[in-house]
């Protein structure tokens, strides 16, 4: 059955923090309304997880090793000890494993509130868009390392303390304000929701190559508009979205027909051509004969 294009932008993302509650593995040591401090503790290794974050998001790595891609494809390492911010609004993708120790983080969303309340203490910043900029790297202090190092034992003697919740995290912004530069993480708090958030273009490509989207159903899932994701598709493939799909889709029932035997019918159908006349030229054209004799060559 054909899937919607709502289907497909909804497959696969974890929208945060949200779904972490569902986790057994990740433990809310305090959390009230929007705001949220958990612990992740990993028992296996996670890899190509696509992340949309509906509050400001803030990890500390405390073991293991993570990759964020951001959605121009930009890698950002994290081992232990590392910050990383994340503003509200985003998709990235993630990649843990435990290269440098079981895959370990404290991860904190602070809620709106908390960050009206910070940021009214500061001088007037100017608001920006949510962007893959934005997301950045914050070198921890021995400070900021000890306030880490005590959240467990703040859970233990207080547990769900809201108060308490909203003071560590003023608290925690404040200290990471001191060690921010270029006033990097006010303007990344202050960031706004403008429109659908972009989604990375090569790891969407390769997941859904073999299906019945099209050209503008791509730029649409990718957030993006015809022409933005035709120039930076070029700028990663080096081609035009409608070829590379062509050679990758035409390579797909290739291995369908030679290895798995199908029809040719269900192998156009598979990969998205309605018109089995076009199916059978565009295959033609490439490989210099037909999906029926490309079937039957070896008999």
């Amino acid at each position: 059955m054909k899937k919607s294009l709502s289907q497909y932008c909804e497959d696969n993302i974890l929208y945060l923090p949200q779904a972490l509650y569902s986790k057994s593995d990740v433990k809310p040591l305090l959390y009230d309304k929007e705001s949220v401090i958990f612990y992740k503790d990993l028992k296996t290794e996670l890899n190509n997880i696509e992340i949309h974050t509906c509050k400001a998001c803030l990890v500390y790595i405390k073991s293991g090793h993570e990759v964020i891609t951001t959605c121009y494809n930009e890698k950002i390492e994290l081992f232990p000890d590392d910050i990383i911010f994340f503003p509200k609004g985003v998709n990235f993708h993630s990649d843990y494993t435990s290269k440098k120790g079981s895959p370990n983080a404290y991860v904190i969303f602070f809620g709106d509130d908390v960050i009206t309340e910070f940021l009214s203490k500061k001088t007037k910043i100017e608001k920006s868009s949510p962007n893959e900029k934005n997301i950045h790297k914050i070198l921890p202090n021995k400070v900021v390392k000890t306030f880490f190092s005590t959240l467990h034992d703040t859970y233990k003697e207080y547990k769900n303390s809201k108060e308490i919740l909203n003071l560590k995290l003023l608290e925690l912004l404040y200290l990471l304000d001191l060690n921010s530069k270029n006033n990097q993480l006010c303007i990344s708090l202050s960031s706004i929701e403008t429109g659908k958030a972009k989604r990375n273009i090569k790891r969407l490509m390769e997941k859904y190559a073999i299906s019945d989207l099209n050209i503008n159903d791509f730029a649409t899932l990718s957030g993006r508009s015809t022409t933005s994701f035709n120039r930076e598709f070029k700028k990663i493939y080096n081609t035009s979205p409608k070829q590379w799909l062509i050679e990758k889709r035409l390579s797909h029932a290739y291995e369908l027909l030679v290895n798995k035997q199908w029809s040719v019918t269900d192998t156009a159908n598979e990969i998205g051509y309605e018109n089995i006349s076009h199916f059978i030229e565009s295959f033609r054209k490439k490989y210099k004969k037909t999906p029926h004799q490309i079937k039957h060559q070896s008999d």
